[in-house]
């Protein structure tokens, strides 16, 4: 990925994250990510500083690894965030703190897939190898284990409700 391209994300991602103490950290996270999806040597040691800062900084309270395929995501409250390397995330998402989105260890060492236009609300775990769909709401403590269709509301352990309309 070349430079220009990852300016532009970054640019987005500022947009999005009103919270200047992210700011950086998006800088850190997009251009590591760019390296560790890299090809070549010099991509991989040119990751190498960066995993350094977020394990010394972000890390030190989160687990975002640098593999993780994130589109553009809004994060309120970086805190307490666990990201499966394996996971991936669509676009316009917001993630809130506590939240986690992880690999089942027990059935196939699988991450989820989270759509486009998803809120997660503070302190849900979505694990294993299951899809969110778009325009989904995953409420505040919600414990995610099974594939979520596309605009409906998950609340509590697995119940799917509709979404309402107003």
């Amino acid at each position: 990925m070349r430079t220009k391209d990852i300016k532009l994300i970054i640019d987005k991602d500022l947009d999005r994250n009103k919270d200047i103490k992210n700011h950086l950290f998006f800088c850190i996270f997009r251009f590591g990510n760019s390296f560790i999806n890299g090809n070549t040597i010099f991509d991989r040691i040119c990751s190498i500083p960066f995993r350094i800062i977020m394990k010394l900084t972000y890390n030190k309270y989160n687990h975002i690894p640098l593999e993780t395929n994130i589109g553009g995501v809004r994060i309120p409250h970086l805190l307490g965030i666990v990201l499966s390397g394996k996971a991936s995330i669509g676009e316009q998402c917001t993630i809130m703190h506590q939240v986690t989105i992880g690999v089942d260890e027990l059935k196939n060492n699988k991450a989820p897939v989270i759509g486009n236009n998803v809120f997660i609300g503070a302190g849900a775990k979505i694990i294993g190898n299951i899809t969110v769909g778009n325009n989904v709401v995953i409420g505040a403590g919600a414990i995610v284990t099974k594939s979520v269709p596309d605009g409906k509301t998950v609340v509590g352990i697995n119940r799917i409700i509709e979404q309402s309309n107003g």
